[in-house]
């Protein structure tokens, strides 16, 4: 008897105990008061989010540098209310019995001689720094009640950067092979699984367009070390390619995820433009997936999942305008 896998199964993700499938995944943070102190909204937000019907809260996006390119539009682990208010998000979580973890990501890195200092000129020092800076965030996101922390190195953020063969060419520990480039989040991940009792997270790309740079092949030996390490589990994120199954010849980036979960034993979620529970749970019965990323459906609307729960399917009303992603916002421009 073949069991049909659905979105809102009861499941666990490594060590967390999931209420669904679905892990919601934040980008800005633009609901602030002076200081980095969030508004009411943002209470209300993840209220209305983890009584929603979802597995696992990704939070937004945090920097710990003030200069970063995207501080602007992210919130800070170092504000001075960050314990206090983000307690209070993590408490309005397990309330309703849903895990939360802590996004860092961070696109420049202050070395404390250079301000964007790059992965081919960074020292040996400088790495220590970056390491230390890491761990710290880690140890203030427990301080706040998180259940974990994802480590953004997908995208085009700076650990993205740092194991791409097409940015790193150090020729010492930290370059040349998979092993060395991937060296310098290892060596994070095995600390904090060392010294905390705390999930931990992995965002990567599965490939990039860059010539002599992340290949799917080369992804999938990221993976098994970032796995090898420690790794809770790895979230692959799409930049600019749907997954979605059309009904013709089979998605790219499906054929890669079965390939991916095949190689490695840790939970994978994947990310994408999901907008319906139907193509949804086709894609969990259709490939080796088991758990799904969303973003900007919940920006459109916090509490989405609710109604598709109680009706049994349903469709995001979030219409992929991107405004909110582009624009840097963490409300919606059509549906406030």
């Amino acid at each position: 008897m073949i069991i049909m896998k659905d979105i809102f199964d009861e499941c666990s993700l490594g060590d967390l105990k999931l209420k669904s499938r679905i892990v919601r995944t934040g980008t800005w943070e633009r609901q602030t008061e002076d200081g980095g102190f969030l508004k009411s909204e943002v209470f209300d937000r993840y209220e209305k989010m983890a009584k929603s019907g979802v597995g696992l809260i990704n939070s937004e996006m945090f920097v710990f540098d003030p200069r970063d390119r995207f501080a602007e539009y992210c919130n800070n682990v170092n504000y001075r209310g960050f314990v206090k208010d983000y307690k209070e998000i993590t408490d309005i979580c397990h309330n309703h019995d849903v895990p939360v973890l802590g996004q860092l990501a961070f696109f420049y890195y202050n070395d404390g001689l250079n301000q964007k200092v790059e992965a081919n000129d960074i020292s040996l020092e400088g790495i220590r720094r970056l390491q230390a800076d890491v761990i710290m965030a880690a140890k203030k996101f427990s301080f706040a009640g998180f259940d974990g922390m994802q480590i953004d190195i997908g995208n085009n953020f700076y650990l993205a950067k740092f194991i791409n063969p097409y940015f790193n060419q150090r020729k010492d520990q930290y370059g040349g092979n998979t092993e060395n480039r991937v060296r310098i989040c290892s060596e994070i991940i095995k600390v904090l699984k060392k010294t905390m009792d705390f999930h931990v997270s992995c965002r990567i790309n599965p490939w990039d367009v860059r010539k002599n740079g992340m290949t799917p092949e080369e992804s999938i030996k990221v993976a098994k070390e970032l796995e090898k390490a420690g790794a809770d589990s790895i979230q692959l994120t799409a930049r600019t390619i749907s997954y979605l199954y059309d009904g013709n010849d089979r998605n790219p980036f499906l054929v890669y995820v079965d390939k991916l979960i095949d190689e490695v034993d840790v939970p994978i979620i994947l990310g994408g433009s999901m907008r319906d529970m139907k193509s949804m749970n086709d894609v969990l019965n259709d490939s080796k997936v088991e758990f799904l990323s969303m973003s900007k459906p919940f920006v459109a609307q916090p509490d989405f999942l609710a109604d598709w729960k109680a009706n049994g399917d349903g469709v995001s009303i979030c219409q992929s305008c991107n405004n909110c992603y582009s624009k840097k916002e963490s409300t919606c421009f059509k549906f406030k």
